[in-house]
């Protein structure tokens, strides 16, 4: 006979340790955070320790919690898949997608409607946040397209999008009346950050074998927001070509490069989810998808 304590208490326990309080618990069990607290006591009685150390607005885990937590993480998630692996494929036609805001509206989002024109059964539900999905937690969401490379997981798969060009950027009217021919030639405009891109200026500068200038220069937390700029011609963006697709095929905005300029090629998107959910029909022909666009033409 085993000599286990309640399952329910357990469950209750890992939610809380995992998402950080008996209200975010209570929000995914579908119970009170009184009821959360409950099973908790009565597990703390059970193992006869504190498991929390309870605060006015918060609680964080004792030493003998933490432990608990590191040998019952893994557990629950080998029954997750053991589950998984066993239920009926699923009836619902929705796909749960959640990627980065410029992601969204600069690559994916355009091409959205040649996805649902080709799988006209599968229902797309977008979100979109700064932060990348925790696949771990966020149940309710089938793939992340993550801004940077996530940190690793034993039961989340993730597959780098290929390599991007990130490059000067500005809009023709910028040009009127100067000419670029060599890298330094881009010092005497007006240059515009893009602060959450991991490639900067800096970056670019190096390279390129110059010395950024000293200031303040106009910057943007979105990869979209800056383009826009250069594209009204504040300046030049050091952006993605991946974001700025529909700008430069309108010619809103040109590359600036040449036989003297040097280009800087990284992997900075990735597309993620669950090893359990491998056989996902519906899942498998977006990622499909997704490579089959990213592929070079």
């Amino acid at each position: 006979m085993r000599r286990l304590p309640s399952f329910f208490a357990l469950r209750a326990f890992e939610a809380a340790a995992r998402l950080g309080g008996f209200t975010q618990a209570g929000e995914e069990l579908h119970l009170t955070p009184s009821a959360i607290s409950h099973q908790v006591r009565a597990l703390e009685t059970w193992f006869g320790r504190a498991l929390f150390t309870r605060g006015v607005r918060k609680v964080t885990l004792t030493i003998d919690g933490q432990r608990l937590l590191d040998q019952l993480g893994p557990a629950f998630d080998q029954i997750e898949d053991a589950c998984a692996a066993l239920r009926p494929p699923e009836s619902r036609s929705e796909l749960a997608v959640h990627c980065s805001p410029s992601f969204a509206a600069k690559w994916l989002g355009p091409r959205l409607p040649q996805f649902m024109a080709a799988h006209p059964s599968i229902v797309i539900r977008m979100s979109s946040s700064a932060e990348p999905a925790d696949l771990a937690k966020s149940t309710d969401i089938d793939i992340d397209i993550a801004y940077g490379a996530p940190p690793p997981h034993g039961n989340v798969v993730v597959e780098a999008l290929g390599l991007e060009a990130t490059v000067p950027m500005c809009s023709p009217r910028l040009l009127d009346s100067s000419s670029v021919t060599v890298p330094a030639d881009l010092l005497q405009f007006t240059l515009i950050d893009s602060k959450v891109n991991p490639v900067q200026w800096a970056d670019w500068c190096k390279l390129n074998d110059l010395k950024l200038p000293a200031g303040a220069r106009p910057s943007f937390d979105r990869g979209s927001m800056a383009i826009a700029a250069a594209a009204d011609g504040m300046g030049i963006a050091l952006e993605t070509t991946r974001f700025a697709g529909q700008e430069l095929a309108r010619g809103d905005l040109v590359i600036l490069d040449g036989a003297s300029f040097r280009r800087i090629e990284r992997v900075t998107h990735f597309i993620c989810y669950r090893k359990s959910a491998i056989d996902n029909q519906r899942l498998m022909a977006f990622c499909d998808w997704m490579k089959a666009q990213l592929l070079p033409t």
